[in-house]
């Protein structure tokens, strides 16, 4: 074996541009960590919608939304692997290494990928929405601020696609802005929504929270962050800073932020199948207290007490009926 000294393999790049080209190499295999979290999750969270009587529309709905979350997720992974290979060992001795030859060239296999994960920002986003809408007792006023944002980042976020697909000066100086805008608007709505639903889960919890038992499934504090997505959200704010600070601290982040899109959903969903996912009238159910009555009659008789003729008292499954003497008085539940 050759005793060469070892430093004279190490290519000739700046210590920036080489911690620029580890931090996406190690970025890329964390992300292909919360891949196989969001296959595992994925398989469980089918076989509970699969294992449940199915009933409704929606149960089909929810394993559609999963399938097509998890084949875009899939493809995006799939994608920005064969985009690593390309940079790392099919293109070597592009000029500059690795971290040229990302900057510089998009193919298609990268474009595919970048697509990939904006429809998965889609999902995400529309799915997030939804629950909002839903915890905030379906209404439509609540819905209309996040439904106007979220058609101005699918308006920008095709744009970014035409700035991808577009030429070298549209490139260098239109994308990185719109890549900024993009990432600010997704990020900043999805913020917004999980401080949205949190709060909202917080007022019930002090309202039911001490009152009613079985309520910890819907406002503990394990329900509020998977429930508001709060996951994306976090991951977000950690990628989005180095991103505007232009760190390469963000590439780091960035794979692992494709995944938890399509990570977020799947955990709501997962509550959806268990039956534990907050619903429009889930705190009218838990507050509103029943009272069950005896299915038959009981005749009771009161001749102990001072009356004009016999006094009866018959309680029925939903009437109660007092008869004395000639009068009658019926009160119905």
């Amino acid at each position: 074996m050759s005793q060469a000294d070892s430093s004279s393999w190490a290519p000739n790049l700046s210590p920036d541009e080489l911690w620029n080209e580890r931090s996406y190499f190690t970025g890329v295999l964390i992300g292909a960590v919360a891949y196989g979290v969001h296959c595992t999750l994925f398989f469980i969270a089918l076989q509970l919608l699969l294992a449940r009587k199915r009933s409704h529309w929606k149960d089909y709905i929810w394993i559609a939304y999963m399938v097509v979350l998890f084949s875009v997720s899939s493809v995006a992974n799939g994608t920005r692997f064969k985009f690593t290979q390309a940079s790392w060992i099919d293109n070597r001795n592009y000029p500059g290494g690795p971290g040229a030859y990302l900057v510089e060239q998009t193919t298609s296999v990268d474009l595919t990928c970048n697509i990939a994960y904006i429809i998965n920002g889609w999902l995400q986003d529309a799915l997030i929405i939804y629950r909002f809408w839903v915890i905030y007792g379906r209404s439509f006023v609540a819905l209309a601020g996040p439904l106007i944002v979220f058609l101005a980042e699918i308006v920008l976020s095709l744009w970014l696609v035409v700035g991808l697909t577009g030429g070298e000066i549209l490139r260098l100086t239109v994308l990185s802005k719109l890549f900024t805008s993009y990432f600010a608007i997704s990020i900043g709505l999805n913020i917004l929504l999980t401080l949205a639903i949190v709060f909202e889960l917080m007022m019930a919890r002090r309202n039911i929270g001490r009152l009613v038992n079985g309520s910890a499934q819907y406002v503990s504090v394990a329900a509020m962050l998977v429930e508001s997505a709060a996951l994306y959200a976090i991951c977000g704010i950690l990628f989005l800073v180095p991103w505007g600070l232009q760190d390469p601290v963000q590439q780091l982040v960035l794979p692992t932020l494709g995944q938890v899109e399509s990570i977020a959903p799947v955990l709501i969903i997962m509550r959806v199948a268990q039956g534990r996912a907050w619903s429009a009238d889930t705190e009218t159910r838990l507050t509103t207290s029943t009272v069950h009555f005896v299915p038959h009659a009981d005749t009771v008789e009161l001749s102990s007490m001072p009356s004009k003729g016999a006094s009866t008292t018959i309680f029925g499954s939903s009437t109660w009926t007092r008869r004395e003497s000639d009068e009658e008085a019926t009160v119905k539940l």
